[in-house]
């Protein structure tokens, strides 16, 4: 009897310090550092920092820095959200760990074909959000710097470049019209 009593007394110690000793949990997942890739990589746009900056494309790239820990065998998903004006939006997921076997920290590179950019320029938003983390994005700077926001909506416009082969044959048609446009001067002298 006094057997079971003192193993009663250790199963009901054993299950109350389990309660109460906190349990090991994982750093959240964090997204930082989104920018846009101009001039073919060789000029980074932090997004961030640069509200309402102009981006050239309609093919844009941007890489976002993932990191933080995940428990073993726990996958996560970063959702990207593209939307501009006139147009539906564009989703695509990416896997945290990246392949499925690189865990965080690394940098998420993706790209987006804009349905609608022009000449003009046309606003656009990009929303990142780690599907399964709560406060997933700390604001860097600003009033408002070190507060943890779900996901993170940065603001640009978007605006086509023409093709280098498209400016010549617009530079040899305007050249043409300045010489015809010169010679219609000279007979009329």
């Amino acid at each position: 009897m006094r057997m079971r009593k003192l193993g009663l007394l250790l199963t009901i110690l054993m299950i109350l310090g389990f309660a109460v000793t906190p349990a090991a949990k994982a750093d959240p997942l964090f997204f930082s550092n989104t920018v846009a890739l101009q001039n073919s990589g060789s000029t980074r746009v932090d997004l961030f920092s640069n509200p309402g900056v102009t981006i050239y494309g309609p093919r844009m790239s941007f890489l976002v820095d993932i990191t933080g820990t995940l428990p073993f065998g726990v996958t996560n998903m970063l959702q990207v959200t593209y939307a501009e004006a006139g147009s539906a939006a564009i989703v695509q997921s990416f896997l945290i760990p990246a392949f499925g076997t690189v865990p965080p920290p690394f940098t998420q590179l993706f790209t987006i074909t804009s349905p609608g950019a022009n000449f003009q320029g046309i606003p656009a938003t990009l929303t990142l959000d780690i599907i399964g983390s709560v406060g997933d994005f700390v604001i860097p700077s600003g009033p408002n710097a070190g507060s943890r926001l779900d996901s993170f909506t940065y603001t640009f416009n978007i605006q086509t470049v023409p093709e280098p082969a498209t400016m010549i044959l617009l530079g040899t048609g305007l050249a043409g019209i300045a010489a015809k446009m010169g010679r219609r001067r000279g007979y009329q002298k």
